[in-house]
């Protein structure tokens, strides 16, 4: 079962940390850093998704900088917006934070300078780690196989080359399953949505 750990002790997570920053602003965590910190090593960890079943989870909740309240504002901030498939997830560590980064196909392209079928990285803050699965207001990263569409700009900092950050940490990710879209948790009553139509892309 997994086990969910917080606590009240406030941390900001410094320029070099984060790899999120141009994507969401400075992100002000209300986090565990958990015992097991303190032995992270560089070691990538790419789980099946039956790994979850046994995995301790650690949420982490925060304030982003750059926050939305309506798809149409999403729109507009975005630099890319498109549909993709994930081929790939990879978690690390940096600097004592998890990211993950994910080799995404793009299988349509709604905005931005970037070709269908192209393959394009996409780093988000969370991942695996050490039998820990790391979230942030309860989002889980991408996994191989998953479909989404997908809000970013170009990532600019030290913790990955040539790679796109999700707007506004996680708001600008819609997973999508059967035909149907999932929103973000924690997303204002404007980015819950339930289908592509309320994206309002043509």
């Amino acid at each position: 079962m997994k086990n969910v750990v917080k606590n009240k002790r406030q941390i900001i997570l410094t320029t070099l940390a984060l790899g999120v920053l141009v994507g969401g602003g400075y992100l002000f965590l209300d986090s565990n850093k958990i015992e097991t910190s303190h032995a992270y090593d560089q070691k990538s960890h790419n789980p099946a998704k039956s790994d979850k079943q046994t995995i301790k989870k650690v949420d982490v909740s925060g304030d982003v900088v750059e926050g939305f309240d309506s798809i149409k504002k999403l729109n507009e901030s975005a630099e890319v917006i498109a549909e993709v498939e994930i081929n790939e997830s990879e978690s690390f560590q940096y600097k004592n934070v998890v990211f993950t980064l994910s080799d995404a196909k793009v299988k349509r392209v709604y905005k931005g300078d970037v070709d269908p079928e192209n393959v394009i990285k996409i780093l988000e803050t969370g991942g695996y780690k050490d039998g820990t699965e790391y979230t942030f207001e309860g989002n889980e990263v991408f996994e191989t196989g998953e479909k989404a569409y997908v809000y970013l700009e170009k990532y600019e900092g030290p913790v990955a080359e040539d790679a796109y950050v999700i707007k506004g940490v996680y708001q600008g990710k819609f997973l999508e399953e059967e035909g149907k879209l999932q929103s973000p948790n924690g997303v204002a009553e404007g980015l819950q949505v339930k289908s592509e139509s309320q994206l309002g892309l043509d």
